[in-house]
């Protein structure tokens, strides 16, 4: 039987790799079910533009989902992660894409105070205005907070830790400054808001109807419940959702146990008809 189609939309520091973790990764559960299309942004014929949030949503977004849909033959369910969870709500509040339904995993919709974060952004951002070097490198800084967290973490977190370490090496990309200035902003005000600090994006959340489920794990410091529950609230689909993984991290629900877990959610939230879910 055919498998629908599920496009993949990765976080703001990832490639598409993020779901190629084999044997036991999102990519490998998700297409147990689905037909997985994960693409990678910036799109090729965007790189040497200076890429933020914004862009990904105005510029690349269209695209990926006119390409996905010619290559699907339909529109296919969406699924994001971390900021692609977020770049998927938005798209479909804008009407950029009409997806016939939206899970998403570890994705915030106002932001947590989380101290290690805007001092690192902050100083980078500074060093790019002095010396006008205008890409974050995002591999570099996440070698040496991996150094210092696996320093001080304790061992119940060494799993995070090496799975972090993995991710550097095979999905984690550098980024423009425009990124950092952008998610700067955010962590500042806790808004989900675009580059200019104008649109709220989760007030156009009402815009929604279609069906949309969004996944929080109990652990993550990113995107804990409360700021998931502001797109759950936000949204007008009569069918919705939100659902906590008991222990999940913002990285531990990529792989193993808990991207399993995700994995049936998703396919339980959209596989089933509304029938069925009466």
């Amino acid at each position: 039987m055919k498998k629908p189609p599920l496009l993949l939309l990765h976080g703001i520091c990832n490639n598409a790799n993020l779901f190629a973790i084999e044997g036991h990764g999102l990519g490998h559960y998700l297409s147990r079910f689905f037909d997985i299309y994960p693409i990678s942004y910036p799109l090729t014929e965007h790189r040497d533009q200076p890429w933020d949030f914004d862009f990904h949503l105005n510029q690349d977004m269209p695209l990926i989902w006119r390409q996905v849909c010619n290559e699907a033959g339909e529109k296919p369910f969406v699924f994001g992660y971390s900021m692609g969870g977020m770049l998927a709500m938005a798209a479909q509040a804008q009407g950029i894409i009409d997806a016939p339904a939206i899970v998403t995993a570890g994705a915030p919709f106002s932001f947590p105070r989380i101290p290690i974060y805007p001092p690192l952004m902050r100083a980078w951002v500074k060093i790019a205005s002095l010396t006008g070097y205008r890409t974050v490198p995002v591999k570099l800084l996440a070698r040496l907070l991996c150094i210092v967290f696996a320093a001080a973490a304790p061992p119940e977190r060494m799993h995070d830790i090496n799975l972090f370490r993995y991710l550097i090496k095979t999905a984690t990309v550098n980024v423009p400054v425009e990124t950092f200035i952008q998610a700067l902003n955010w962590m500042r005000t806790r808004n989900f808001t675009d580059r200019s600090g104008t649109i709220n994006y989760p007030d156009h959340f009402a815009n929604i109807h279609t069906p949309v489920c969004l996944i929080y794990g109990s652990d993550d410091r990113i995107a804990p419940q409360r700021s998931v529950d502001v797109g759950y609230a936000a949204v007008s689909s009569p069918r919705k959702a939100i659902v906590g993984i008991p222990g999940g991290t913002h990285l531990s629900m990529t792989v193993g146990p808990q991207a399993a877990a995700i994995s049936e959610l998703a396919r339980a939230w959209c596989c089933k008809s509304e029938e069925d879910e009466d």
